[in-house]
């Protein structure tokens, strides 16, 4: 009898988000190790500032001044790579919940045990969701301990909330994965679709500050909700984060719903 689906998965991705997680970490720490002597530039900051607002909103948000720590990692790190590392490691995680074991096999051995089907999805997206915490955690240590070593003033707060953000932008995307996952079966498809999801949205909330017609679309993106409010400079904002909250429920519900219904083949 399995005992927990959560300590199950636990058990068989630690390896992985291990790995993730130090690789996450050392990127982090290299970009901002590279602060000094590239953050501090002030040739680079001057072409910066000679950018009109909307092309700067398109790299940053308002968060775009290489002369402060938080603005450089706002530029290098937090606008494209984080959540491209989060999210890609929520859509891997999220897309092998359910299709991946069912494309492996191992769906059938699993609902073999006495687990309702709704207990699976839960506690598969609370095992992501600690996935995710660990993975952003490690990032903050790498930056943390970077800061330390090299003098850089960097309120380490403030990079909590902006990781935090990060997280939750990860799960919703990760749960999307998992819904398609539920869905059709097909665990390519469901985590390519979900990287697709991530990439238009975030075009449409940098574009929207260049194109007028997208800015009635920016509040669907979770992007948005994730940097828009630029969490690293002003904390998080529990409004947006709300929202990235919803989408992530909403993603897990149509999951349980979809896997209830379907009829699961070996």
């Amino acid at each position: 009898m399995l005992p927990s689906v959560f300590g199950k998965v636990v058990h068989d991705q630690w390896r992985a988000t291990l790995a993730w997680s130090v690789g996450a970490s050392v990127l982090a720490a290299f970009y901002l190790a590279l602060y000094p002597s590239l953050g501090g530039l002030a040739e680079m900051q001057t072409m910066l500032d000679a950018m009109p607002p909307e092309l700067r909103a398109f790299f940053a948000g308002e968060g775009f001044d290489l002369a402060t720590p938080a603005g450089y990692l706002n530029i290098e790190l937090f606008s494209f790579v984080l959540p491209l590392v989060v999210a890609g490691y929520g859509v891997a995680v999220g897309s092998a919940a359910i299709a991946g074991e069912e494309e492996r096999g191992t769906l059938d051995l699993l609902l073999a045990n006495p687990v309702p089907r709704w207990r699976v999805v839960i506690e598969k997206s609370i095992a992501m969701l600690v996935g995710i915490v660990v993975l952003v955690g490690a990032i903050w240590i790498g930056l943390a301990l970077t800061s330390v070593a090299m003098d850089i003033d960097l309120d380490l707060g403030l990079v909590a909330s902006g990781l935090t953000s990060g997280a939750l932008l990860g799960m919703v995307i990760g749960a999307l994965a998992l819904a398609l996952g539920s869905i059709t079966g097909r665990r390519t498809l469901s985590l390519a679709v979900a990287m697709v999801v991530l990439v238009v949205t975030y075009v449409i909330n940098a574009m929207s500050a260049l194109v007028e017609g997208l800015e009635a679309w920016r509040p669907i993106s979770p992007v948005y909700h994730y940097v828009g409010y630029d969490p690293l400079n002003n904390g998080i904002d529990p409004a947006h984060a709300s929202v990235l909250v919803a989408m992530t429920l909403v993603g897990i519900a149509v999951a349980v719903l979809a896997f209830e219904r379907r009829d699961v083949r070996g």
